[in-house]
């Protein structure tokens, strides 16, 4: 069994062979990636195999980030992106609280390393989304 079939099950998910696919596709990227962006990938390609759809991608990707795998981010340009989570944090807002950098040059979304503490955040509040966007230019494009 592979690393990713134990995670998947771990969360109570049937390790299909496209759940994996995309698990482990989604891993691999540095950055945050578009539904579209997937679909590219994994629904286009495969049409020619029948090996997948757009309704079977897209429930993977809605699975993934219910139980917590995944997690959606909105980084102004009004197209949501997706990228992996960190496995191992636990917390009450259910997922990793860390800031996310947008490159305004090449549009890529990055997740990036530094958690924030919920400690800094108020107990009188009921927080039910966090949204944390920087934005400028990446290093790979100010190397341009």
């Amino acid at each position: 069994m592979t690393k990713i079939e134990k995670v998947l099950l771990a969360k109570g998910i049937r390790p299909t062979e496209m759940r994996l696919k995309i698990y482990k596709y989604l891993k691999r990227k540095t950055y945050a990636l578009t539904l579209n962006e997937m679909q590219n990938v994994f629904v286009i390609k495969s049409e020619k195999n029948k090996t997948a759809n757009k309704s079977t991608f897209y429930r993977a990707i809605k699975l993934f980030e219910e139980k917590h795998m995944v997690h959606q981010i909105n980084d102004g340009t009004a197209i949501a992106k997706y990228a992996v989570s960190d496995e191992n944090t636990t917390g009450k807002y259910g997922t990793d609280l860390h800031m996310h950098f947008h490159c305004t040059d090449c549009w890529k979304t990055i997740c990036l390393p530094n958690k924030i503490s919920e400690e800094s955040l108020p107990d009188s509040y009921k927080t039910t989304d966090v949204n944390l966007v920087l934005k400028g230019i990446c290093k790979k494009c100010i190397r341009k």
